[in-house]
């Protein structure tokens, strides 16, 4: 997919959508033949061709809006709703997912016009809403970040999808390591500051601590500790959402703040007595401790969200809700259990 074309293309559905919201909010045909249809060609995805693209066909388990076909075999099902259904509402969720599991299927896309939303069918101990992949919102989301996952279900990329989707995953990951570890990359900017620096003014010598110390003010303006959310429902900001309740086998845990996911479990693992100071460090990424006997990282860098555990140890709590999960059951693993005993609702 080209940047250009592409960027035009979601620009003029944009423009459509904007001018006859009403229309799209009441007709799910209108929805899809003027929305989602354009979208879907613009991926490669050929509407008109039956080779490629057929609608309302039957499935073991329904008819789904969109069969999407490679070389005669259905790839992916696209379930197109009206703009004002919810396309992350559990029972929308459900119904693709058991489109996609009868048919052997490992994913599924439910939009309706603007927000996209790639579903994983199945994953083990994983609810509804562990199982979005993605979203991409074609109003408001920055058009390089929506051809990003949008791309991952092109016809071009579709039997490459969970290479691709791996690949998205490295960048997040490494993203965040980069968020949490600002000096590795103020260093990695210092250089390219300079030369631009040395280039557009000569006579003025600027030396790397000066930079070093000018770009981490800038990265500190940015990068602000993560708030402890509240997670009750009556407190939840607008577009903040997390956890409510957690459960590990048996034993179930309220959840308030993001946080209480990682302490929970850490807390559960000592009375179960797989989580000591022989099992530290604990390593949460690159050059990142999770849990470690004093609250220190690799490099002696300070955690920037320390809890103390009842055992002394000391868990780093500085991460977004979905970190928050993913890391606790990263640690459910590194004690020797499997991840997936953590549930999360």
């Amino acid at each position: 997919m080209r940047m250009p074309e592409f960027s035009e293309s979601i620009q003029r559905v944009a423009a459509r959508i904007r001018a006859h919201r009403s229309l799209y909010e009441q007709n799910e045909m209108a929805t899809r033949n003027q929305v989602v249809d354009p979208i879907l060609r613009c991926l490669g995805w050929d509407t008109e061709d039956p080779d490629k693209v057929q609608p309302n066909v039957s499935a073991e388990e329904g008819v789904p809006d969109y069969s999407l076909l490679l070389d005669g075999k259905k790839v992916l099902f696209v379930e197109a709703k009206k703009m004002s259904v919810d396309v992350e509402d559990k029972q929308v969720l459900s119904q693709l997912a058991k489109y996609c599991f009868a048919e052997g299927m490992s994913y599924g896309v439910l939009t309706n016009g603007v927000l996209w939303v790639l579903f994983r069918a199945f994953r083990e101990g994983t609810t509804m809403a562990e199982r979005v992949v993605w979203k991409a919102d074609i109003e408001h989301d920055d058009m390089n970040a929506i051809a990003r996952k949008l791309n991952t279900v092109s016809f071009t990329n579709i039997s490459s999808i969970d290479r691709l989707l791996t690949k998205l995953g490295i960048l997040d990951e490494v993203w965040q390591s980069l968020l949490e570890d600002p000096v590795s990359l103020t260093k990695g900017v210092v250089p390219v500051f300079l030369s631009i620096a040395k280039e557009a003014h000569p006579d003025y010598d600027l030396t790397p601590e000066e930079v070093a110390d000018f770009i981490q003010e800038r990265l500190n303006e940015i990068i602000s500790p993560q708030p402890d959310y509240p997670l009750v429902p009556e407190d939840i900001s607008p577009g903040i959402e997390g956890p409510r309740t957690m459960r590990i086998e048996r034993d179930t845990f309220t959840v308030r703040n993001s946080y209480d996911v990682l302490v929970n479990t850490a807390e559960w693992l000592i009375k179960k007595g797989r989580l000591r100071r022989e099992n530290c460090p604990v390593v949460s990424g690159h050059k990142r401790y999770l849990v470690n006997i004093a609250p220190k990282h690799r490099y002696a860098d300070d955690f920037r969200a320390p809890k103390k555990l009842s055992n002394g140890l000391f868990i780093e709590t500085h991460y977004s809700t979905s970190h928050c999960i993913a890391n606790a059951r990263k640690l459910l693993e590194h004690c020797g259990l499997n991840g997936t005993l953590l549930e999360v609702h």
